[in-house]
């Protein structure tokens, strides 16, 4: 269920990201629309594999689309969910050098999917790719340090 309400989230952002992108210049539109479509389609996808590993009868015989609700997944999502708002917020306070790294490293530290080496190396890694593709590619002008 949480991935549900994260997927819905992201088709929201997508929806978002495209209303911004109308006041855009046409060249200026291709990237968001693109990644809108990518985040989309993913979104759609986890959602149809959410449902596919619902319960279809119980054991009574009686059909159940929805098993019981697991509302760890759900805070775990929705806390996703605000985790993004914060960070997206927190960019023009604190710059994106320092907000992206600890943004990455909270849902590590919290959730441990990886190891520590591998952890560093993919706040690292992420860090590195969206400066590169949005300051040095895009030449977009980002806050990347404190504006105190």
């Amino acid at each position: 269920m949480g991935r549900i309400v994260v997927a819905l989230a992201g088709i929201g952002l997508v929806f978002f990201m495209w209303a911004e992108a109308a006041e855009y210049p046409p060249t200026a539109q291709k990237l968001p629309n693109l990644l809108g479509w990518v985040v989309l389609i993913f979104a759609l996808l986890a959602i149809a594999q959410q449902a596919l590993t619902w319960k279809r009868a119980n054991a009574d015989g009686t059909l159940s689309v929805i098993g019981p609700i697991d509302w760890r997944a759900i805070g775990i999502g929705a806390a996703f969910i605000a985790l993004v708002i914060l960070y997206t917020w927190s960019i023009g306070t604190v710059g994106y050098m320092i907000a992206t790294p600890i943004f990455l490293a909270l849902p590590l530290i919290a959730l441990r999917p990886v190891g520590l080496v591998p952890g560093i190396i993919t706040i690292v890694a992420v860090t590195a790719v969206i400066y590169g593709v949005f300051v040095w590619f895009l030449k977009l002008n980002i806050p990347l340090y404190p504006a105190f």
